[in-house]
């Protein structure tokens, strides 16, 4: 069985890819490998072989969120557990001790646009279209996926973001805060490992990851917050 994960490194930049051939839902298992490989960044790091990452998406898109299957499981555990794994691996990414850059060559719906909002810079292309859909197929926003959109966001487009669903693409993502940047869509990878390159070379990393500590405090200490009452909503949303 192939994984849906690759790892791989170039000079000081070790490069993460999704890609599950369809969609990149963010199961259990993509969730578990995508761990499995930051571990692995980590590790480089402490070694002193890597100092940037990028997470990319496959040629197609960034990722489409939870597997929806397993809510439609009738496993409230297991669904809880794919809730908690999901923001923790947000978090993991806020407070990573390198910068992550995210390369999304296509669309990062739900789950996948509250990872992609959880990298230092993020690339897209004319065909990233990012979106909670939530409120639009009928769940309600856990509080965590509010609280980083809270962060990243434009009032405005948090505000169109979290009630009605707002889809944003092209300029109006950047303008909104869902990305840094658009290239074209085969020139994504390519920017984001050059951009994670640049933060290699230039950023040191103990002052990055104290200095984006101080600024991300507050916002982590709400989606901890959220985590931690993902079992009480969860339930509500059983009722």
């Amino acid at each position: 069985m192939t994984t849906p994960v690759s790892y791989s490194v170039n000079e000081s930049v070790a490069t993460i890819t999704l890609d599950d051939g369809k969609v990149n839902a963010l199961s259990p298992t993509m969730l578990a490998t995508v761990n499995g490989a930051l571990d692995q960044a980590e590790a480089d790091i402490s070694a002193g072989t890597v100092k940037a990452v990028v997470l990319a998406g496959n040629s197609r898109v960034f990722s489409g969120g939870f597997e929806l299957s397993v809510f439609a499981s009738g496993d409230p555990a297991a669904g809880l557990a794919m809730l908690t794994a999901g923001f923790e691996l947000s978090v993991r990414a806020l407070s990573f001790p390198a910068p992550i850059v995210m390369a999304a060559t296509g669309p990062a719906i739900a789950m996948g646009s509250f990872l992609l909002l959880s990298g230092d810079h993020r690339v897209g292309s004319e065909k990233s279209r990012c979106q909670a859909n939530e409120v639009a197929i009928g769940m309600t926003l856990p509080i965590s996926a509010v609280e980083i959109m809270r962060m990243r966001l434009t009032r405005a487009a948090f505000s169109r973001a979290v009630s009605v669903a707002a889809t944003f693409s092209g300029d109006a993502a950047i303008a909104a805060g869902w990305l840094d940047e658009i290239v074209d869509r085969d020139d994504v990878l390519g920017r984001a490992q050059a951009v994670a390159a640049e933060y290699a070379a230039t950023l040191n990393l103990k002052a990055h990851v104290a200095s984006k500590a101080k600024a991300r405090a507050s916002a982590i200490e709400a989606i901890r917050a959220g985590i931690d009452g993902l079992a009480e909503e969860f339930a509500l949303t059983l009722k």
